[in-house]
Parts: C-alpha cells; structure tokens; sequence
C-alpha cells in the first residue's frame, strides 16, 4: 500500500422505479488492491419527498465490468507525486453482469442520506484487477449520489 488515499463522486444520478442501477464502481489496477475507507449514500426526491427508501447494495466484479461514464478521482492530499491507479465510474449505461454479492446493503431515506466510516481492519477490501459497484434501487424515482474515500 502506497497511503495515497483519494476520494470520488458519482454525481447525481435518477434512478428509474424497481430498476437496479449501479451509481458508482471502483475498480482496482491489476496488481494493486484498494482499500475503501468511508461511503458517504444520498437521496433526493422531489419536494417533500415519498418516503420511499433507497436500497443500497455493494457488490464485487472480477469480469464483465459494465461500461459507466467516468468519474475522475482526486486525492485528498495534492502533494502526493504519485498517480492514482485505481479507475471508476458513474451512472452505468450497461450494468456489470455476474457481479457477487458482498453482504454489504443499507437503506437510505429518499430525503436524507448515510455517512459510513469503516474502521481500520475493516475497510471493504478491493483485489488487485476487480471492482467494487454500488448499486441502488427503489420503488420510486430518487436522485442519489455517493462519494467514496479510498487508499491505494
């Protein structure tokens, strides 16, 4: 591990009703893991909201990424000289296909949101030449938006 730690942002994304749509993917370089440190999970519904949750689903893929538009990472600390290896993306136009599940699910208020710190020794831990998705899903028609801190 180099100890560059960086952060990236999916933007705001529409989710279509019952319609799982991957948000956010990091994918890790070949040789390299990638450890996710904290994922900050917002809704936004129209004005006053509908009081449906967000689902919120990690998954993992080792083939068949998907094909997302970019989202460009930045590092927390500009004096960092070394370059980030890790990619990501945002707002799948192709889903990622046979992603596993990672057990890791929230749920998300459609007017609110989840900040989520991972303590040391228990980051989500991303294998060299795999991705990490972030896929939500709801009944209604939010907007969601997910940062994510991570090391490389």
């Amino acid at each position: 591990m180099a100890g560059i730690v960086a952060h990236v942002n999916s933007g705001e994304v529409a989710l279509v009703a019952n319609t799982a749509k991957t948000v956010l993917q990091i994918k890790a370089p070949t040789n390299q893991r990638v450890l996710i440190r904290s994922l900050r999970l917002f809704g936004k519904a129209a004005a006053g909201g509908t009081g449906v949750p967000v689902k919120v689903r990690a998954t993992r893929s080792s083939t068949n990424f998907g094909t997302f538009t970019g989202a460009t990472p930045g590092k927390n600390d500009s004096s960092d000289s070394e370059a980030l290896q890790a990619t990501s993306g945002t707002n799948a136009t192709v889903e990622p296909t046979s992603p596993t599940d990672t057990g890791l699910i929230w749920e998300v208020p459609d007017q609110s949101g989840v900040i989520e710190f991972l303590p040391p020794g228990m980051e989500i831990r991303v294998p060299g030449g795999t991705a990490l998705n972030i896929e939500c899903t709801s009944t209604g028609t939010p907007t969601v938006a997910i940062q994510a801190t991570y090391e490389e």
